[in-house]
């Protein structure tokens, strides 16, 4: 049987906007940190909404993730001179 928790909470916005959900529904919701949900905005309310990541229309990636498809992507370096060599003497 679900743990059913308490359906309302004064809530304190943090700088930039941020607002920490509950544990309890945090937990009871599945979220966790680096998930992506939807927001809408509804007259003067806001609701929060999870989203499975297939539905997704983007990927987010982590800066570890970035920092190796920049790594991926480089020339080795022979190459990239004889690159140089060719604009420069265009």
């Amino acid at each position: 049987m679900p743990t059913q928790t308490v359906n309302q909470e004064w809530l304190k916005i943090l700088g930039k906007g941020m607002v920490t959900l509950p544990k309890p529904w945090r937990k009871e919701l599945g979220f966790e940190q680096g998930d992506v949900v939807r927001a809408k905005k509804t007259g003067n309310k806001i609701i929060i909404e999870s989203r499975e990541a297939e539905s997704l229309p983007y990927r987010l990636y982590s800066k570890k993730e970035l920092k190796q498809f920049l790594k991926d992507d480089q020339l080795p370096k022979k190459i990239a001179l004889k690159i140089d060599k060719k604009i420069v003497s265009q």
